[in-house]
């Protein structure tokens, strides 16, 4: 076959494809143009609720809309889909529940088919729970798994801040809510102080709930203590009228734990160790002796003798 020849067959084939490209074209424009019956399922959206109410549950999230459209304008919406918005602000209510009626007259699509002529929407009714947002403050509880390399300790122990937050929600759901708590954290062998936030949260979660702060801040403050001892005097309580009492001993070793910055600052005078003559039997001769006031930077306190002979003279 001639180089001619085949330039001209390929020509044709050219002008023939364009021809039948034009003449679809135009048969699919002539069609997109006729009004045509279309089903489709739009998702709802809920607007304009106040903020003193919250949504515990809706009969459904989508409605199925028919109507009439153009083609053209269907073809758009199958590319550009939007959602339904539904006003929450003032229902009517029908018992526990409010609701909402699709009015085919009054409730227009948006978008490309706004201009449709809508026949039906399924279902025609939406139903809505709605109850009482409701805040109310708990106690936040520690979960906090802590141990010490030998010869460090706490004062204070973990502090977390704050130590109550905020639940809010349905009232029927938060009035059964006292308490929160932090995510579980383990610490071993501390010997340093520690800080950071942390997660709290619900025993078993609850819909709807939300708490106010979600984390909180710990702190830890880690040092490195110490064993001390001090002698202390015994002091004297209720001894019995018109005679005279002696302990034995008259001093007792108080032993306690410190951090070592304050060590240098326990003083025996800081300590009070007392007797008390109303706890006495008359087959005993002895007393438990309590320690009633110690500093403010100690703990672990504990005494040598776990009692004390007494005389009593007239």
């Amino acid at each position: 076959m001639s180089e001619k020849k085949k330039r001209n067959r390929n020509s044709n084939l050219r002008v023939f494809l364009t021809i039948l490209l034009v003449v679809a074209s135009i048969s699919i424009m002539i069609k997109l143009n006729r009004n045509f019956s279309f089903t489709v399922k739009i998702p709802l959206t809920f607007q304009n609720l106040s903020e003193d109410y919250i949504l515990k549950k809706s009969s459904t999230t989508s409605v199925k809309v028919t109507g009439k459209a153009s083609g053209y304008d269907y073809f758009k919406y199958r590319f550009f889909s939007q959602a339904f918005p539904i006003d929450l602000s003032n229902l009517p209510k029908d018992g526990k529940e409010s609701y909402y009626v699709f009015n085919k007259e009054s409730d227009a699509l948006k978008g490309s088919l706004s201009g449709s002529e809508i026949i039906a929407f399924e279902p025609d009714t939406v139903f809505f729970l709605l109850d009482r947002n409701y805040d109310k403050r708990v106690p936040v509880i520690s979960n906090f798994d802590i141990s010490y390399s030998p010869g460090y300790g706490s004062f204070q122990g973990m502090q977390i801040t704050p130590d109550s937050i905020t639940v809010r929600g349905p009232e029927s759901e938060v009035d059964t809510i006292t308490k929160v708590y932090t995510s579980s954290q383990i610490f071993e062998n501390t010997r340093a102080s520690k800080d950071g936030d942390i997660s709290v949260h619900l025993y078993k979660k609850i819909a709807n709930v939300e708490l106010i702060p979600n984390t909180i801040e710990y702190s830890l403050q880690v040092d490195k203590f110490t064993e001390g001892t001090v002698s202390v005097p015994l002091q004297l309580l209720n001894v019995p009228a018109n005679v005279s009492a002696k302990v034995f001993p008259k001093r007792i070793n108080v032993i306690f734990n410190v951090n070592v910055t304050n060590y240098d600052l326990v003083k025996s005078s800081d300590f009070k160790v007392v007797v008390d003559f109303d706890e006495a039997d008359s087959l005993s001769t002895s007393l438990t002796p309590q320690v009633i006031e110690t500093p403010d930077f100690v703990r672990d306190v504990r005494i040598s003798e776990s009692t004390v002979q007494y005389l009593l003279v007239k």
